[in-house]
């Protein structure tokens, strides 16, 4: 197991799309937070150095996890699309064996994804904050910091899930963004709250975007519960399926 794990991250960090994902991401980090501060107080936003200011500057969650959403999909359709998925389970049989190190090594990936992404927003934040006069950011960074970087693992391994179900790069794509931003953000969270927030896009909000309860939406542990439940139902469903639906 671990030596399939060890192929899967040589086979994510081989693949150029890496490199550029994450360039792009270190750039739209950047950009999200400087936009937060030095916009603060213009156009209705609110002030430098609120709460409601720094909430916004700091939820960098989303773009993490939408960015290993997409790379979860990559990662595993992408294996189906260009027919390398043959060669890895004459290499290992068992398939199980296969979807299992695909699925830790999204996992761990996301994780820590999530994690950086939000210690570059920090890291860019402090110093801009206090050289604005704000000593003090008014957040749990502790619990953002952990949230941030659960949804980035739980959105990949959603991802991974994803691409094993549908074996379709692009139609898990366009499904996953259209399900995220239109159904759960533009319909159900404001025809349906109460169902939206057990839903993953309402659980992943609910730990990234601030530390204290939000009035529709879950605590932050029970949200967190109810991320890892949907990506491991899910992980699970996939696999499967996966081993029992005949290769093409």
């Amino acid at each position: 197991m671990t030596a399939l794990v060890r192929i899967e991250f040589r086979k994510f960090w081989s693949t150029p799309a890496a490199a550029a994902v994450a360039a792009l991401t270190v750039a739209l980090t950047a950009a999200s937070v400087l936009a937060g501060i030095l916009l603060a107080g213009r156009a209705g936003a609110p002030a430098v150095g609120t709460t409601a200011n720094a909430a916004k500057t700091l939820s960098v969650g989303a773009l993490s996890s939408m960015v290993m959403l997409v790379l979860g999909i990559l990662a595993m359709a992408g294996e189906y699309r260009h027919r390398t998925i043959l060669s890895a389970f004459l290499a290992e049989p068992r398939r199980g064996r296969v979807l299992a190190a695909k699925l830790v090594t999204m996992a761990v990936l996301g994780t820590a994804a999530g994690a950086l992404t939000y210690g570059l927003a920090l890291a860019i934040a402090v110093p801009m904050y206090a050289a604005r006069g704000v000593h003090h950011i008014p957040l749990d960074i502790t619990t953002l910091w952990w949230g941030t970087a659960l949804a980035g693992g739980c959105y990949a391994l959603l991802g991974v899930a994803l691409g094993a179900l549908t074996r379709n790069t692009v139609g898990a794509i366009v499904g996953a963004m259209v399900w995220v931003l239109v159904v759960e953000l533009g319909v159900l969270q404001s025809a349906v709250p109460s169902a939206a927030r057990w839903l993953p896009t309402g659980a992943a909000v609910a730990i990234t975007g601030s530390a204290d309860p939000v009035p529709g939406m879950l605590p932050p542990l029970a949200a967190a519960a109810v991320l890892v439940g949907w990506a491991a139902v899910l992980a699970g469903i996939a696999v499967v399926v996966s081993l029992r639906r005949e290769l093409r």
